[in-house]
């Protein structure tokens, strides 16, 4: 790598000098993300370069391979597993200038954006032409489309439509060697001979960064309305999710909390969550009004099967107000306000359906030994696309960031639990993203299949310039 004087003299060839720094006040702000993994070293790029346009990009990637500087791009920063984070240094690629919305194409359904575009940009813009955005995670005022479609995220919306990389029809990516590809179209019935679509997504610019994408809209629902159901335990949960299921009902929503993290979420207006509450799940459906009225029926039914109770109304609209995020709904969130004294991380696998109770007691037994089970954080776990089957599930663990012995304990606490999963058949999620959270096992993961995704990055990405030792590719 060069000085770093040199290389941004370069830069500001390419992109001007207003749009590239090299301040150490500058750079701190892209030291650490919304994970505690930028706790653990130093993270601060050598240097920050703001592209406007994929000929830019293109420009840079170039000046990367030639001077053997890695490469980190990244959204909004708000990722929760250090995807984004320069582990050597070298430059932060920040997207958000790439922003616009190139196209919304009503009659075909479907929108084109640049990668630096909210999801809350991309909702309202889809809005105002009179279709319906899908993609929305509660962080979506502020991250991106490019962020979201390099981890794969999850969305309230999500049992009905599916996760970030569902809504995508046409990628434009640009290579670790600079070469520009573009993968699809506008074409909803367009079905490629090989699936080249799928190495982008969910690689948090491992293999190539994402620049452009075309997106599914849909026409918006006549309706959208909500049911909370509560459970003694976990176990009965999701026996009525698979009730649910074969009852033939589709939610728009499926969230599930335990106790804590529902107590967690209702803290603003101390919303009461009965005692005999252990789990519980937030359904939504959307439709015609008695297609809605029939599905919410069908819900409450087939969880009454399996012990369930209708929880209160004000309970219902408080936790949908705290994930419904947007620029209406902001002020109405419960989750900031639970991060005053501790910083939570996530522990983010996949284990099979029957493994959900071992595991989660394994989670609490695991927290008492370390001393965090009076914290009010806990489980919760989100619906597959297409039904209302979890497909994951997330633990949410409290970190005084303030106490180095604190910051320790977490990376011991997070490496027995993915250990666990993989011991218990699971495995790692990326729907938040694995980044240096969890991809320190993704070789473990995944076994001789390893060899097979080094050698793909070692073809796109020769010179190793794009994320260079993060997600597990140090191993």
């Amino acid at each position: 790598m060069p000085e770093v004087s040199s290389l941004k003299s370069q830069l500001v060839e390419i992109v001007g000098a207003k749009y590239v720094t090299d301040e150490l006040c500058d750079r701190l702000v892209y030291a650490k993300d919304y994970s505690i993994e930028g706790l653990s070293s130093d993270y601060t790029p050598d240097i920050v370069v703001k592209p406007g346009s994929t000929d830019e990009i293109v420009r840079i990637v170039k000046l990367a391979n030639d001077t053997d500087t890695p490469i980190y791009t990244w959204g909004a920063g708000t990722s929760m597993s250090g995807n984004p984070l320069a582990v050597e240094h070298g430059i932060v690629l920040d997207m958000k200038r790439t922003n616009r919305i190139l196209d919304i194409d009503t009659a075909n359904l479907s929108i084109s954006v640049e990668a630096g575009v909210t999801m809350d940009e991309a909702y309202h813009a889809a809005r105002e032409a009179g279709v319906f955005f899908t993609h929305h995670p509660e962080s979506s005022l502020s991250s991106t489309i490019g962020g979201a479609l390099s981890c794969m995220g999850i969305s309230i919306y999500g049992a009905k439509y599916g996760y970030a990389f569902d809504q995508v029809l046409g990628l434009e990516v640009v290579l670790g060697t600079g070469e520009v590809i573009t993968i699809g179209g506008e074409a909803y019935l367009s079905i490629a001979s090989h699936n080249l679509m799928n190495l982008f997504l969910g690689a948090e610019g491992t293999l190539g960064i994402i620049t452009k994408a075309i997106l599914k809209v849909y026409p918006p629902p006549a309706m959208r309305r909500h049911v909370s159901i509560g459970f003694p335990d976990v176990q009965h949960a999701m026996a009525a999710c698979k009730r649910i299921h074969s009852a033939g009902c589709w939610p728009e929503t499926v969230y599930g909390f335990d106790r804590k993290s529902l107590i967690q979420y209702m803290e603003r207006e101390s919303t009461p969550v009965p005692d005999d509450v252990r789990f519980a799940f937030l359904f939504g459906y959307s439709g015609d009004p008695d297609i809605v009225e029939t599905g919410l029926d069908v819900i409450i039914r087939c969880a009454s099967e399996h012990g369930g109770q209708q929880l209160p109304t004000a309970l219902t609209k408080m936790w949908w107000e705290s994930v419904n995020i947007t620029r209406e709904t902001f002020d109405k969130s419960n989750f900031a306000l639970s991060h005053t004294e501790y910083e939570p991380d996530l522990i983010d696998a996949c284990v099979p359906l029957s493994k959900f109770q071992e595991f989660t007691e394994y989670y609490e037994k695991l927290k008492v030994e370390f001393g965090w089970d009076d914290r009010n954080f806990g489980t919760f776990i989100v619906a597959a696309p297409r039904g209302p089957i979890p497909f994951a599930i997330y633990f949410s663990v409290p970190i005084d960031t303030r106490l180095g012995d604190e910051v320790d304990k977490w990376f011991e606490f997070k490496k027995r639990m993915y250990q666990k999963s993989i011991e218990i058949g699971g495995g790692l999620s990326e729907a938040n993203g694995m980044g240096l959270r969890s991809g320190p096992w993704a070789k473990e993961y995944l076994g001789n299949a390893w060899r097979l995704l080094k050698g793909i990055k070692g073809v796109v990405d020769p010179n190793d310039i794009l994320n260079r030792n993060n997600r597990g590719f140090d191993q």
